[in-house]
């Protein structure tokens, strides 16, 4: 058996009058060949556009085409003018019934005339066979009350038989304009006028426009103001020697007041948006195919008094500080800051601030393109909070933080196409307002010390005497809700599947854009200050920065103030522009690559509280500082990373202030063992406390700048 294959595809006619539609839009025939057709837009601009058969029959296939036969038709045009339809199936019930008792008649007449009776086109013939035909008719007729009235009209009653002139009428009209033509204009009949006189219709309306009220009157109330209105006017009628006019009843005025605009009458009695909210139409809602494709963010004020005082880290802050972060002990709310990726429901990024503010929504941003594993492991959850990526669309509302240069910049340079929405319209981000209510419904009755939307509800209690959640409670409570609860719930919107079942299938299926490398976040993210460079490097927050890129730049120019980015989460390293290019340097001490500010702060002034008086400060104490803070805050410095942290220069000038200013870093020398002897020899005082000559003089360091010279070291000797 030969196979065989054929590539040619199905040829279409279109007529000279015929109207096609492609893809939704309107065409009429202007020429065709053996090639395709060239059609002509109908909307007077006189595009024409060409059609191979090929690309029609695919089209076709895919059903794409529309075409109206003899649209152009003088003859349809006048059809359409006249209100006739040419499709049977877009009348209404009443019409239908009318056409099929009409075509009924029609059909049973042509049927006898084809089996050859003597029936003819005239009166008398007609008249004498009626019963013949009315008999025959019933045979066509699909049911004898399409309606199920019990009183049937006249036009649809096959039990009525039409006249003789109106039954070739029928058989005219079938036989020129098609079936549909058959329902005729019985729609258009009737006095649809106002029996009232115009200026009692004035009246009426005047009154009834009242109901457009935000006080909300009644139909009652409004009846009630048209009577006197009209008992007013009839006097005046009276007084001119004219008849009075009628008095509307309670009937035609709740007509009147049903005519009204819906839209208008909820506008004006209930508001703008609760009108939007009621008449706005619902379809399915966005058509999102891959995370991150849009994320939304919003802010709201937490539904919870909390005591602004942490656990653990309180102790080793400053009272300024804690006054900058709202840890002063006294009772306040806080703002939440929330990003939710719009495709999957999971939420990629929060952040916690005393108010709203740029910093708080750039913080977001950026705990949206980090993996947030580390906060989730900090909590002890059981779930992956590893959900980031590059946002492809970024939605806000017109809030300050949001419409912030800061802000703006941010997704500008991240290449994310931010959108602000209109204020007022939250339908524009139902999905981010909607979790807000969830976190309020499902995470804030479980916490104590929790607000309420209103008094009602409230009663008769007070929140303030019974706040007793700290703000680690809090921020664990709101990661371990947010990555065991929510992201592992079935969600409605998502036909049942939880936020992490579609994270995972999606990702799988389309993946995420990577975020941003460690240069390019430090340059985006990171707080941007001058500082001086000189032969010792950049010094930052009493950490020194050199590299031989500096030191090559400083061979050219003399001492001067440099641009620099610096990341408060990794010291690391910091970047710095040294003419037109940036470049990566990186701390003089390795060891503090990936170690955040705020535990560098904390390991310092640790190490200075045993040695008050002391401006020298040993980086090998400060390292094991470090370990220690890590090893024992682990968990409250890694929940406390979603609240906000205030590095603006004039923090910064006042953490150099405070703990670093005069303060020298050098580094221990290490006990050395002696030589054939058991146990390890006894430094030098100099070697344990650095007070070397060398470095008195030159007053250089490994991590920071120049001070005076330390008191007393205290050392202690153990034996094995």
């Amino acid at each position: 058996m030969e196979l065989s294959f054929t590539t040619q595809n199905a040829t279409f006619a279109f007529g000279q009058h015929d109207r096609v539609t492609i893809e939704g839009s309107r065409y009429c025939v202007t020429s065709r060949n053996e090639e395709g057709y060239v059609l002509t837009r109908d909307d007077g601009t006189g595009l024409s556009v060409q059609f191979a058969h090929a690309q029609l029959s695919r089209l076709a296939s895919a059903r794409r085409i529309r075409v109206e036969r003899d649209y152009y038709d003088p003859r349809e045009c006048q059809r359409r003018l006249r209100g006739q339809t040419s499709m049977v199936s877009n009348l209404s019930d009443k019409a239908r019934a009318r056409v099929s008792k009409k075509d009924a008649y029609c059909e049973a007449v042509a049927k006898l005339r084809r089996e050859g009776t003597t029936i003819k086109m005239t009166d008398e013939s007609l008249r004498a066979n009626m019963t013949l035909i009315m008999g025959t008719a019933l045979e066509y007729a699909g049911n004898l009350n399409p309606l199920g009235a019990t009183s049937l009209d006249l036009s649809a009653d096959f039990r009525k038989a039409p006249s003789t002139r109106t039954l070739r009428r029928w058989l005219q009209i079938k036989q020129q304009d098609g079936l549909a033509a058959l329902a005729g204009a019985m729609h258009r009949r009737g006095n649809r006028g106002s029996a009232m006189e115009p200026e009692a219709l004035g009246l009426l309306y005047k009154e009834v426009r009242g109901y457009l009220r935000v006080e909300k009157p009644t139909q009652k109330m409004i009846h009630e103001n048209v009577v006197l209105a009209f008992e007013q006017r009839n006097a005046e009628r009276a007084e001119e020697g004219l008849d009075p006019l009628t008095t509307p009843s309670r009937e035609t005025v709740r007509r009147a007041i049903r005519s009204l605009d819906p839209f208008e009458v909820e506008c004006a009695r209930n508001g703008l948006a609760a009108a939007r909210k009621k008449f706005r139409p619902v379809a399915d809602g966005l058509n999102l195919t891959r995370p991150l494709e849009r994320v939304e963010m919003d802010e709201w004020t937490v539904d919870l008094m909390t005591l602004m005082k942490t656990s653990e880290i309180y102790e080793v802050l400053t009272d300024e500080e804690k006054l900058a972060l709202g840890l002063d002990g006294g009772k306040d709310r806080w703002v939440l800051t929330v990003a939710i990726c719009c495709t999957t429901r999971c939420i990629v990024g929060m952040t916690l601030s005393r108010n709203a503010k740029s910093g708080a929504a750039c913080q977001t941003l950026q705990m949206v393109l980090s993996d947030k594993g580390q906060w989730a492991d900090a909590v002890g959850a059981l779930s992956a909070w590893d959900l980031f990526g590059m946002v492809e669309l970024l939605v806000t509302d017109g809030g300050n933080a949001f419409k912030s240069e800061a802000f703006r910049h941010t997704c500008a340079d991240l290449g994310i196409a931010l959108e602000i929405a209109t204020n007022g319209v939250p339908e524009a981000r139902g999905t981010i307002e909607r979790v807000f209510k969830t976190v309020a419904t499902g995470l804030m009755p479980r916490l104590s010390g929790r607000t309420f939307s209103d008094i009602i509800t409230k009663g008769d209690t007070d929140p303030r005497d019974r706040a007793a959640l700290t703000v680690d409670d809090l921020t664990f409570a709101l990661i371990r809700w947010v990555v065991d609860i929510y992201h592992n719930t079935p969600h409605r919107g998502l036909r049942g599947e939880t936020p992490l079942e579609c994270w995972r299938r999606l990702v799988d299926q389309y993946g995420v854009q990577p975020p941003p490398d460690i240069e390019r976040t430090r340059l985006v993210f990171g707080e941007r200050m001058e500082r001086r460079l000189d032969k010792t490097g950049i010094t930052v927050l009493g950490v020194r920065y050199h590299s031989e890129v500096l030191a090559t730049w400083m061979l050219r120019r003399d001492p001067e103030q440099v641009e620099v980015r610096w990341h408060p989460m990794d010291i690391g390293a910091v970047s710095v522009r040294l003419g037109s290019e940036w470049h990566t340097i990186p701390a003089v001490d390795d060891s503090l690559d990936g170690v955040p500010a705020r535990t560098w702060l904390t390991a310092v002034r640790h190490v200075r509280a045993g040695a008050p008086n002391s401006r020298r400060v040993d980086m090998v104490a400060v390292r094991e500082a470090i370990k220690a803070i890590d090893a024992r805050t682990a968990a409250s410095m890694a929940a406390a990373g979603i609240n906000f942290e205030d590095w603006s220069p004039e923090a910064m000038a006042r953490a150099e202030r405070k703990n670093f200013a005069g303060v020298e870093f050098f580094e221990r020398k290490a006990p050395q063992k002696a030589d054939a002897e058991p146990g390890h020899a006894i430094p030098d005082l100099s070697e344990v406390t650095g007070e070397d000559d060398a470095a008195a003089t030159s007053g250089t360091s490994s991590a920071g700048a120049t001070g005076p010279r330390p008191g007393k070291s205290n050392l202690t000797i153990e034996e094995d």
